[in-house]
């Protein structure tokens, strides 16, 4: 992942991102809890949302610097810091949030105990990020990349390992539009989520001319996003 690099061009080409994180947003049902953590807090798409339904500070956080500044000056209501939340200490708190962050941990059930140790008693967290079937018509021409991609019950089943109690989840499955392939990889580039370059140019070509030519739609082509939501405890 490229956020730091990212950052300036993240808030222009990150539609999908934020159209999830309205939705997680509603699916939290913030606003008892005292103290609130967000973990891969980004610019604040999702910060801005419950920074609205609750009464208390949320505690943003992101591994970025730059995503750090850029959301302290999206949200300002919001207390901002720099955190590495797969391998530094994440502070207690009684609700623990993230969206677009889990999927790109190597291994999902360490951090996964790792942040169930950071919950006060009685308390909570509610993480989402894409999921099977996310970009499957892209994923089925170039199968390599940056994350291991995950149905809702290997991601279920992670959680439970980690010895947390799911008790919600809602998966959410759109088709999204882009004006063509080269500005749908564009979309992704500049948004930070292709990770390294692992095409050569020749390669790239071939698989946007073929995916042009298998999913036009009227209005451009289309792609599938997948986002699941999971709260635990």
């Amino acid at each position: 992942m490229r956020f730091d690099h990212c950052a300036h061009t993240y808030d222009a080409y990150a539609a999908p991102q934020r159209a999830f994180a309205a939705r997680v947003a509603d699916f939290i049902h913030a606003g008892a809890e005292t103290d609130v953590i967000e973990l891969g807090a980004g610019t604040g798409a999702l910060t801005r949302s419950v920074c609205a339904a609750t009464r208390v500070a949320v505690h943003a956080t992101d591994a970025s610097p730059a995503m750090v500044e850029l959301g302290r000056k999206n949200v300002p209501e919001a207390r901002w810091s720099r955190l590495d939340a797969f391998v530094e200490p994440v502070p207690q708190s009684q609700l623990q949030l993230s969206s677009g962050l889990l999927h790109w941990a190597e291994d999902p059930e360490r951090v996964l105990r790792k942040w169930k140790a950071a919950l006060r008693s009685g308390g909570r967290m509610v993480h989402a990020f894409p999921c099977e079937p996310c970009l499957r018509e892209w994923r089925s021409l170039v199968p390599e990349g940056p994350v291991r991609w995950r149905d809702e019950a290997a991601w279920s089943f992670l959680f439970e390992s980690a010895n947390l109690k799911v008790s919600r989840k809602r998966l959410w499955v759109d088709t999204m539009l882009f004006s063509s392939a080269l500005d749908m990889i564009r979309a992704m580039h500049r948004s930070g989520v292709t990770g390294h370059p692992r095409l050569g140019p020749g390669r790239l070509r071939q698989a946007m001319r073929t995916y042009e030519a298998a999913h036009r739609a009227a209005g451009g082509i289309s792609a599938t996003w997948a986002w699941l939501a999971i709260e635990a405890h």
